[in-house]
């Protein structure tokens, strides 16, 4: 089954302009909306997307990030979408600065969600024109209406 971005990202989930200059301010941002969303500390959730990054990059090319991890003792997968101000470096193979970012968190044992989440993304990001048009939406209205369709 393929999910549709909007069954996952709700408009309350849609943060534009981020004023982020660097991975760890994103990263902070982050965590602060997911902090205020659900139970956790933000502190915690920077340690698992940084955990998470040591592995490699979440920058997949083409000015995107998807970071992403699971947190122990989550109730639910949290996914939101933030359109930066300035791109900024995630270190991503293809040296383009990312300016969208799509968090997602997940339980320690939500292993189908998660990946139809990131697959439903991915599914999108290969279309390239639909991604140059995201970057040009500023409003969480728009933004979702696009989502709606993929």
């Amino acid at each position: 089954k393929k999910m549709k971005l909007n069954e996952f990202i709700s408009l309350e989930a849609i943060y534009i302009d981020i004023d982020a200059d660097s991975k760890k301010l994103v990263f902070k941002e982050i965590a602060s909306i997911i902090s205020k969303k659900s139970s956790l500390k933000p502190s915690l959730i920077i340690e698992k997307l940084n955990e998470r990054e040591k592995l490699g990059s979440t920058g997949v090319g083409n000015g995107v990030a998807i970071p992403h991890t699971k947190i122990e003792g989550i109730k639910k997968t949290y996914v939101i979408f933030l359109k930066l101000k300035n791109a900024v470096d995630f270190s991503s193979s293809d040296k383009k600065e990312v300016d969208l970012v799509f968090p997602i968190l997940t339980s320690e044992d939500s292993k189908s969600e998660h990946l139809l989440i990131l697959s439903s993304i991915s599914v999108f990001l290969k279309k390239k024109r639909e991604v140059e048009k995201l970057r040009h939406l500023n409003s969480a209205e728009d933004i979702l209406n696009l989502f709606s369709k993929y």
